[in-house]
């Protein structure tokens, strides 16, 4: 018996060894298949760069771009499924308003912006008589696992390939608050590329954050991207829920030590507001902590952006806070709608 055991197991092995083998990819057939549907997004015009730290030719070589260049290169960018619409980084495209995408055999092509967020840090482009471009598979970055191995690939001036493993998953505060963390710094001359799986899937999107920390790298998860480049090219605008406050994560439970005796465990604090943002007008000021929402509790903001997510602009909640010196209150607040990315208020805006 012991026998018969043996040999079903070493046959279901070798049957399942083959799957496995197959499932992954070497880099060899990775770079050709993603290669074709990686591309270049340039501008014929020169436009006036917020700042020279997002420019990939100053990030290369350290200087301006010089005179008499025909286009201005941006960011890397690569075709979605349908080979019409591009993904690339928001950031990288400031100032711009023309733009061309260039494929890998060279080919120029006129591009329409489409819509764009700036907490995500993603554009959509829509090539103009697109030809060519059969599109990436966009995998499921929800079964991505920390430690798993990832390739990350550019072509803002050259094309190129990064090595890194994924360091984080977890949301915290802030834009790039909802991102990925690599242990392989992203810069301009990947940020809008596809960060792509050992099976050759893409997985997410590379972005460049100069603010974080110059020893990671940030990825924007395909399943965040691939949701709302859907919006993007139907209304070119993503409807989110919004509070408008700009929320912050608690360093630790001892920053609740005024309410100790509390059952308070943690909470998301208004650190800011938005002037006569939805949270503003429903009397949320600066310094509550927001507990929970309707019945989820609410931990930190990573539990305030899964609340959001599933929730649309009109809908009226309700909020249990905690304000210093009254103690626990409840408000109703009505989600308001998230603006675009060019209409988010600014520093003037807060309080």
């Amino acid at each position: 018996m012991r026998t018969v055991r043996i040999i079903f197991c070493a046959l279901l092995l070798f049957h399942l060894l083959p799957a496995y083998s197959f499932a992954q990819a070497s880099l060899d057939e990775i770079i050709p298949r993603i290669r074709k549907d990686v591309v270049t997004i340039r501008s014929p015009e020169r436009p006036l760069r917020g700042a020279q730290i997002f420019d990939p030719y100053f990030y290369f070589y350290q200087t301006a771009l010089p005179p008499g260049k025909g286009s201005y290169p941006l960011a890397t960018g690569f075709v979605m499924a349908d080979g019409i619409h591009v993904a690339t980084s928001y950031r990288q495209l400031d100032g711009a308003s023309s733009f061309q995408v260039v494929s890998e055999a060279g080919k120029v092509f006129d591009a329409q912006l489409l819509g764009a967020d700036s907490s995500l840090d993603l554009a959509v482009l829509k090539i103009k008589n697109a030809k060519g471009f059969g599109g990436v598979d966009l995998g499921n970055s929800k079964s991505s696992r920390l430690g798993d191995p990832l390739y990350v690939f550019g072509k803002s001036l050259r094309f190129m390939v990064l090595k890194a493993n994924l360091s984080s998953m977890a949301s915290g505060e802030g834009n790039f608050g909802r991102h990925w963390l690599i242990d392989t710094p992203t810069h301009p001359g990947v940020a809008g590329g596809p960060v792509v799986d050992t099976r050759g899937r893409v997985v997410g999107m590379a972005s460049f954050n100069p603010d974080g920390p110059s020893q990671l790298g940030v990825v924007l998860p395909a399943a965040l991207l691939s949701k709302a480049a859907a919006q993007l090219i139907h209304s070119g605008k993503l409807s989110k829920a919004w509070l408008g406050i700009v929320p912050k994560n608690l360093a630790s439970v001892d920053d609740l030590d005024h309410i100790r005796g509390s059952e308070i465990k943690g909470g998301v604090l208004v650190e800011n507001l938005i002037v006569d943002g939805p949270a503003a007008k429903a009397g949320l000021q600066i310094g509550d902590f927001i507990l929970a929402m309707d019945e989820k509790t609410l931990l930190q903001v990573t539990d305030l952006n899964d609340f959001l997510d599933r929730h649309k602009a009109g809908k009226t909640v309700n909020i249990k806070i905690h304000r210093g010196g009254k103690g626990v209150m409840l408000l109703q607040l009505q989600l308001g709608d998230e603006p675009s990315a060019q209409d988010l208020p600014n520093a003037s805006q807060l309080l």
